[in-house]
């Protein structure tokens, strides 16, 4: 009769043998690599646009500034900045100042001029007389066959001569009048300042009333629908810039970007210090409003951004730009694939903020990882 083992020895054994099985296989999915998390973008078609941005500043194409054509005493000036004004309407008005008062040396001095010229005048008055006397003298004399035509040319000339000598001295006379501040002395009328075209007030230079030199700009005058705006590009973006390019105006205060057109490149670069102290070469483009009509009210000076294209396809097949790497002087994509990440490489085109053109390696409909971790690797297991 044979002996065998007990039977609890049998099940213990059994039991431990299950239990090393169960830790292997626990381990062993432990350390098996799972699929990596990662975010997906879909290779699609639409439309892709290579664009330039900068900020710009609107301004009224003709602004024009009115002075006072002479000196004199400025009405205070009722119109308010936004306000329309017609071609012709009267916008300003001077009228005399009054005369600068004068210290006792000085007006003593003024008043001593003043009485040299009355003095001079009234001998001007005498020559004058005398000669008028003399030549009429003379011309009956030659009538009457007494005196030579030699001596009534003389008179002639000595009356001439006698009356401009006059005409200066009177002249002289209002002068030192003048100098000295003598109201008779001073014009009665007044200048109007006209608006040489219709728009509105922009601004007053000149508000307040009160005595302004010939030449003080008292306020400016626009059309607000001849509007245009002006941005400063880099000169190695200007040099892309062509004219006539389409162009919006975003960040005006509303949503709608506003559609615009590059109407000229200034050929003249200017040295611009950047907010991190470094010196650039700016380049002036300037760009009007393609419906001015219709477009949202904006005034002299506002700020805008510029966006203007460079190149742009209407329906081309485009891929997230944050799904491309570097592969080499090339870029390249990882494509989802059977749930495994393929290393693919692409050859791109132009490019926006989100999208670039794809010319070659992926088709509309591929799925590719964007933003893609140092640790994805070629032929990974990913999920999404």
């Amino acid at each position: 009769m044979t002996q065998g083992k007990p039977f609890g020895m049998t099940l213990a054994s059994g039991l431990w043998l299950a239990a090393g099985l169960g830790l292997a296989v626990g381990l062993a999915w432990l350390a098996w690599p799972r699929p990596l998390k990662v975010e997906i973008g879909l290779v699609d078609r639409g439309p892709v646009a290579q664009t330039l941005v900068d900020e710009g500043r609107t301004r009224i194409h003709d602004v024009f500034t009115l002075v006072a054509p002479v000196g004199g005493d400025l009405r205070r000036i009722t119109l308010h900045a936004g306000d329309p004004v017609a071609r012709g309407q009267v916008v300003a008005t001077l009228g005399p100042a009054d005369p600068v008062l004068l210290d006792t040396r000085a007006a003593a001095a003024a008043d001593a001029t003043v009485s040299a010229a009355r003095a001079s005048l009234a001998a001007a008055e005498a020559d004058a007389d005398l000669a008028r006397r003399d030549q009429a003298r003379i011309a009956r004399l030659a009538g009457e066959g007494y005196a030579s035509r030699a001596a009534l040319d003389a008179a002639d000339a000595a009356l001439r001569a006698a009356r401009a000598r006059l005409a200066a001295r009177q002249a002289e006379l209002r002068s030192a009048q003048a100098q000295a501040g003598r109201p008779a002395a001073v014009a009665r009328g007044v200048t109007e300042v006209r608006s040489p075209v219709e728009g509105r007030v922009l601004r007053l230079i000149q508000e307040s009333g009160g005595v302004v030199p010939a030449s003080a700009p008292l306020l400016e005058i626009g059309d607000p629908n001849d509007l245009e705006v002006v941005a400063d590009f880099l000169s190695q973006d200007a040099t892309q810039v062509q004219r006539g390019a389409d162009a919006v105006l975003e960040g005006w205060g509303g949503e709608r970007p506003i559609p615009a057109k590059v109407l000229r490149v200034e050929p003249y670069a200017r040295t611009r210090i950047s907010a991190l102290g470094v010196e650039e070469q700016r380049v002036s483009i300037v760009l009007g409003l393609v419906e001015p009509k219709t477009a949202p009210r904006l005034g002299h000076g506002f700020r805008v951004d510029v966006r203007i294209t460079l190149e742009a396809v209407a329906n081309a097949v485009r891929v997230p730009a944050d799904a491309l790497v570097r592969q080499g002087e090339g870029w390249a994509v990882f494509r989802v694939e059977a749930g495994r990440a393929r290393l693919t490489p692409v050859k791109t085109g132009i490019g926006d903020d989100r999208h670039r053109v794809v010319i070659s390696g992926l088709k509309p409909g591929d799925k590719v990882v964007v933003f893609p971790s140092a640790s994805l690797k070629e032929d990974a297991r990913v999920t999404y």
